[in-house]
């Protein structure tokens, strides 16, 4: 998958409010005072970099960087499956 591709797999579940967590990411979320809010914020508006295929999971990896909605920095690693049939948050900083 291509850099617009994801995003546009990011783009499209977040607009539609299918955002998907691992149990990671929930307790990450949970610890770091996160919100749903926030990880839609990030998914719609930031930078998608360090795309790799997970072959274990079968799904591409990515590196999503933006802003929460107060403005402060967050990271989200997120898991996209080919053709946009799943978007998972994997972990978030």
């Amino acid at each position: 998958m291509t850099v617009d591709e994801i995003k546009k797999c990011l783009r499209d579940f977040a607009r539609y409010g299918c955002f998907q967590q691992s149990k990671h990411c929930r307790e990450r979320m949970q610890e770091r005072q996160v919100t749903i809010d926030d990880a839609l914020n990030v998914l719609l508006w930031g930078q998608v970099s360090e795309i790799e295929y997970n072959e274990m999971n079968d799904n591409w990896q990515c590196k999503v960087t933006g802003t929460d909605i107060d403005g402060e920095n967050l990271v989200f690693i997120a898991g996209v499956w080919e053709h946009c049939h799943t978007v998972r948050c994997i972990t978030v900083y």
